[in-house]
């Protein structure tokens, strides 16, 4: 298992993304994991150390081997400050406001292709506020056969903490699969 990540010393982005420098450090991370037979590599509870200095920025949708319906595992702390509520145990698709259903797509994009994906994403709030942030989607394998998605966001700045999740509307400015 690699070592440690470093959030700072940043591996340069691929050509024509404007991957976050503090999302860098990921992509190489998890080109350098070994691969399990699906092509992506193996989730392992002890990864989870690498990944400390983002974890409060890390979701995690668990896509279960048998069809079941994909889940949020994991919904940081920064993402439920930001959005009012926590994500945690509840289907991707489970009516939350389309903003959410929107972002969802690129997960199972991510999963169904088994590469990483990457976004660049506006949020618009009351008031003309636009909150942007970049998305990084990586996919993974679980030993039980399941599969999962970690997602890490980045916003640009602290954000408010005074809306309503009904009063936003969300963009996808630009998003691609990366190689």
């Amino acid at each position: 298992m690699p070592g440690s990540l470093d959030p700072i010393a940043a591996a340069p982005a691929e050509s024509g993304d404007s991957l976050h420098l503090m999302l860098q450090p990921l992509l190489p991370w998890w080109r350098g994991l070994p691969v399990a037979e699906k092509g992506v590599p193996l989730w392992q509870g002890d990864l989870v150390f690498d990944l400390k200095p983002w974890m409060g920025h890390m979701l995690m949708v668990r896509f279960p081997a048998g069809g079941a319906s994909p889940r949020y595992t994991l919904y940081g702390s920064e993402l439920v400050s930001f959005s009012g509520h926590d994500l945690t145990g509840r289907e991707i698709h489970s009516g939350n406001n389309p903003g959410f259903q929107e972002a969802s797509k690129a997960y199972l994009q991510c999963h169904a292709a088994r590469r990483p994906h990457w976004g660049r994403l506006r949020v618009d709030l009351p008031h003309g506020l636009k909150v942007r942030y970049d998305r990084l989607l990586l996919p993974f394998m679980c030993a039980d056969g399941d599969a999962r998605v970690l997602g890490v966001i980045r916003f640009d700045f602290n954000l408010p903490r005074n809306w309503r999740r009904e009063d936003f509307t969300l963009a996808v400015e630009q998003e691609r699969l990366l190689s």
